[in-house]
């Protein structure tokens, strides 16, 4: 058993935060940055188990609302919520790489193109699996769904999100919000910490 995880963390209860750690072991991850394929694997699995999050779901169609599934020291799962009007805004993952799988509805992706200036754009529907690097920049929002819900993967776990405007001159940054800030935000049910 690596280190990972024994030091983790989840807004979930107890008793999920514990079936969710003896899922996500069985993955047999490194205890160092998740590539793109493993961070797929991560949110493919989770979201192959919704017995697992489906009660835990707040459906507020007032305010984005997402739950910490599970962190370790170098990954994180988020479990997330989308209804009409409600986008992400464009943003970085502050260094981190990332994946989600869309696992009710559907959502609509925009992305910074490669020229650094355009947008390419693609829609997600259910069982949609997508993942990117550092350097990605995008803006996702509500497509179908009631709501729509999406489970993400981070690694490392989220420390903060540059949020951009879109300009004729390519993404501008606008805004840097770290983490727990973001956090303060959230409606999630109180953080337990697990170490073993």
């Amino acid at each position: 058993m690596s280190l990972r995880y024994l030091q983790r963390t989840s807004e979930a209860p107890q008793s999920r935060a514990d079936e969710l750690h003896d899922l996500l072991r069985q993955l047999d991850l490194p205890d160092a940055r998740l590539t793109s394929e493993q961070l797929e694997r991560v949110v493919t699995t989770v979201a192959g188990r919704p017995d697992l999050f489906e009660d835990l779901i707040v459906d507020d169609g007032q305010s984005r609302w997402w739950l910490l599934l599970y962190r370790t020291p170098s990954f994180e799962v988020k479990l997330l919520t989308w209804a009409a009007d409600q986008s992400s805004d464009w943003h970085d993952h502050g260094g981190s790489s990332g994946a989600f799988r869309v696992t009710a509805g559907s959502l609509r992706e925009r992305r910074r193109a490669t020229d650094g200036v355009g947008i390419e754009s693609s829609v997600h529907a259910v069982g949609a699996v997508a993942s990117f690097g550092t350097d990605y920049v995008h803006d996702v929002d509500f497509e179908t769904g009631a709501p729509a819900i999406s489970v993400h993967a981070y690694s490392p776990p989220l420390h903060g999100l540059t949020f951009y405007d879109h300009t004729p001159y390519g993404f501008v940054s606008r805004e840097i919000v770290l983490e727990e800030r973001r956090t303060d935000f959230s409606s999630a049910a109180p953080t337990s910490t697990t170490k073993l």
